[in-house]
């Protein structure tokens, strides 16, 4: 798997050919990061993708992050190379939503990771 790999502000990297594309194991941190980051029908080849970002992130209740949460597990599961979803969190960091991972991939291995939530 090939993906368009992000810079440390979440944005796709461009100008260097093949050098702004992952593959293998990074390749599938990437793909879940940027699936998560995705607004619920945001993307217009995709209208369904994404995590319903505008009705969850002002929501102080638990059914809003209850929502986050099962909303990611989702995405994370159907994501390319996710084996299976160990565990997924939501977490209030600084003022600032980020969801929380650990997945076993298709290399055996155990990985976790965070992604912020959009703003």
């Amino acid at each position: 798997m090939k993906i368009a790999a992000l810079d440390s502000a979440g944005d796709w990297t461009f100008g260097q050919g093949l050098g702004n594309y992952a593959t293998g194991e990074p390749a599938i941190q990437e793909n879940i990061k940027t699936k998560l980051m995705v607004f619920l029908g945001e993307c217009f080849f995709a209208l369904n993708d994404g995590i319903d970002w505008w009705n969850f992130i002002g929501g102080k209740n638990p059914a809003a992050q209850a929502g986050i949460i099962l909303q990611s597990r989702q995405i994370i599961a159907k994501a390319y190379g996710v084996v299976r979803v160990n565990s997924v969190n939501a977490v209030l960091i600084n003022r600032r939503l980020a969801v929380t991972y650990a997945i076993t991939d298709i290399y055996s291995r155990v990985v976790t990771g965070a992604v912020p939530s959009p703003s």
